[in-house]
């Protein structure tokens, strides 16, 4: 699904929506895909509403799309997965998207009250009105 990844690796923003006691929160972070996987990093901090609802609930969905307001140009993901920390060598992939991150003294001091996540996609549709309206394509993996 080459499409669906060069769409996902050319956004830097998601939504996230988690569940706790049949009550749903949305966040948007900041993401980077990980080459060659079904999986996309995001940092948090971990007292933060949708962590904590994900210490209780791994699953979770999420959205990316383009900022468009012709429908007929409308293109995006809608996912759903699991969160997990990210391994600790995944920073670099972060920071080099980011890379201003390093330019700045308070985006450096905030980084180090966050922790690295992971987001493995078990399922996507992307949506793309730019080919035909409604056109839609899904993919589960395992």
């Amino acid at each position: 699904m080459k499409h669906i990844s060069e769409f996902i690796s050319k956004q830097n923003t998601l939504t996230l929506a988690t569940e706790k006691n049949h009550d749903v929160f949305a966040a948007a972070l900041f993401y980077v895909p990980i080459k060659n996987s079904e999986s996309l990093l995001f940092v948090s901090k971990p007292n933060s509403e949708h962590m904590k609802n994900l210490e209780l609930n791994r699953k979770c969905a999420a959205s990316i799309q383009e900022n468009n307001l012709d429908w007929g140009k409308i293109r995006g993901v809608q996912l759903k997965g699991t969160v997990n920390k990210a391994e600790q060598k995944h920073w670099k992939d972060y920071l080099d998207k980011f890379n201003y991150i390093s330019k700045s003294d308070v985006l450096t001091n905030a980084m180090k009250k966050v922790v690295l996540y992971e987001l493995k996609i078990n399922w996507i549709r992307f949506i793309d009105n730019s080919e035909k309206f409604g056109n839609k394509t899904e993919t589960k993996y395992n």
